[in-house]
């Protein structure tokens, strides 16, 4: 993988599209023998992969908690 997906990008995704293309990217470095370390481009996306979950995951309302 040689280029950076950006949070623009990956907005219209919905959580399980941004789960797998997380893992595709991973198992696209694993197929090379790479890790994310090797790679910041692939590095930057896969944080910005992980931001968007957790950005979305923060704005859900939560239940009630007793």
């Amino acid at each position: 993988m040689a280029c950076l997906i950006t949070q623009a990008e990956l907005e219209h995704l919905s959580d399980a599209e941004l789960r797998h293309k997380f893992n595709a990217v991973l198992a696209d470095l694993a197929s090379r023998n790479m890790t994310a370390a090797d790679c910041p481009l692939t590095s930057a996306t896969l944080e910005n992969i992980r931001y968007v979950l957790l950005r979305r995951k923060a704005r859900r309302p939560q239940g009630p908690r007793f």
